[in-house]
């Protein structure tokens, strides 16, 4: 296990500053930023192993951090690192260090998002599934397996019109297919099982009925309570899918009618049965009319970028903030009628050097433009940003001056841009 210091730029924070340690932290993150802001040391953990790719080993010790640490399996020495720095806090940066920031939380007796041992619970679509239906909780039909055979067999016997082929962990950078045939399954099945095997040194793969309907993003943040963890949803996002290479958006959804009820209690339900005790997730829904709301998939919110932190200024509930105060925030909820309107737009470059080409001064000149970030979050549910993209977050006290912006950035980006699903050949 080696270790680093260097804070360049800014000087090491004082010794008594309470310290943060970041777990799995990828180059151009926030997280020291934002914790350097808060006058907060930032220590950052490497987890690297012979399956790690080049791309995710973490950081160096000039990204911001006072220290470095690699973590290459001896958890005691890392543990007493930390113990040393005197950490207070354990963060996931990535979905690489949701299992080990779990551990180290445990063993050094601080708040994690939920206990060791269960970790798929909050980090694989397949043993989710599982678990919710074992408490009564309605999911589409899912099957985990490494086998191609046994995914084209389950699929006989439960017809679809499409199925969702993901790896059976987050972060792997593969891409959600969305398959209509067996045929497409068994060319997609190598391609994503190869991906899976190289960035998590596991070929099991999951296939899910496609259902169609409104999707949703549901944010949450969870705090020990005196008879159980307590669950707040903050913030709902309905999610507008587009044509084959047109610009993609979330909305925040007014959080005052029964549609926004109906979610947040079933994003709670799914948070008991997956075991959080502790901090921020995000929940992807869809509702479909016969079943009603059906939980997707749920993951630890690990991603920071410039566009992140826009929205969660104007929301007032940033997860740093709520993984900091320890308890639940007295702050109000925010709520979609009583704010702002606010509005994420994704977009995909069809090559490297169409970036260029976007016009990137007449977007940040329209009137409810807050933030353009050309280094965004991947997309924690639809397709990864596999090619160089950005994101524009838009708000404004009227709705009709966002749309109308909305309108401006579809017209400025319409040659640019790529589908994020798979061809259906």
């Amino acid at each position: 296990m080696k270790t680093t210091s260097s804070v360049p730029g800014r000087g090491p924070c004082e010794p008594s500053t309470p310290a943060v340690v970041v777990i799995a932290p990828q180059a151009g993150s926030r997280h020291a930023h934002a914790l350097h802001d808060r006058n907060l040391t930032a220590i950052a953990v490497n987890p690297v192993t012979a399956a790690t790719p080049p791309s995710h080993r973490g950081v160096a010790a000039g990204d911001g951090y006072a220290s470095v640490i690699t973590y290459d399996g001896d958890l005691r020495r890392t543990l007493n690192k930390l113990r040393a720095a005197r950490v207070g806090t354990v963060l996931a940066a990535s979905p690489a260090g949701v299992g080990l920031a779990e551990r180290i939380a445990w063993h050094l007796r601080l708040p994690g998002t939920g206990v060791p041992g269960s970790t798929s619970l909050r980090t694989d679509p397949g043993v989710q599934a599982k678990a919710l239906a074992r408490t009564g909780i309605v999911t589409p039909y899912t099957l985990r397996t490494a086998r191609l055979a046994e995914a084209l067999s389950w699929a006989n016997c439960v017809p679809a019109r499409a199925y969702r082929l993901m790896p059976a962990a987050f972060g792997t950078g593969a891409e959600v297919a969305h398959c209509h045939s067996h045929g497409q399954i068994t060319r997609a099945w190598p391609r994503i099982q190869h991906v899976a095997f190289r960035h998590t040194g596991t070929t099991t793969l999951v296939l899910q009925e496609l259902v169609h309907g409104h999707e949703y993003l549901v944010d949450s943040v969870t705090h020990p309570g005196p008879g159980g963890p307590q669950h707040t949803v903050t913030s709902i996002w309905t999610y507008h899918p587009s044509a084959p290479g047109r610009p993609y958006r979330y909305d925040l959804l007014h959080r005052h009618n029964l549609l926004a009820r109906r979610l947040s209690i079933e994003v709670c339900r799914a948070l008991d049965a997956l075991g959080v005790e502790d901090g921020t997730i995000t929940c992807h829904l869809v509702f479909e009319p016969d079943r009603g709301p059906l939980l997707l998939s749920a993951r630890v919110t690990t991603h920071r970028s410039h566009a992140d932190e826009t929205v969660w200024k104007i929301t007032g509930m940033d997860p740093l903030d709520a993984a900091l105060e320890r308890t639940r925030p007295d702050r109000p909820e925010h709520s979609g009628s009583a704010g702002p309107r606010i509005t994420r737009i994704r977009l995909q470059v069809l090559r490297p050097a169409g970036l260029s080409t976007v016009p990137v001064g007449r977007l940040q000149a329209l009137p409810t433009v807050r933030c353009l970030d050309i280094r965004p979050s991947p997309d924690p549910f639809m397709a990864p940003l596999t090619v160089p993209s950005y994101e524009i977050v838009l708000s404004h006290d009227s709705r009709d001056a966002v749309e109308r912006d909305c309108h401006h950035i579809t017209a400025l980006t319409a040659l640019d841009h790529v589908s994020r699903d798979l061809p259906d050949r």
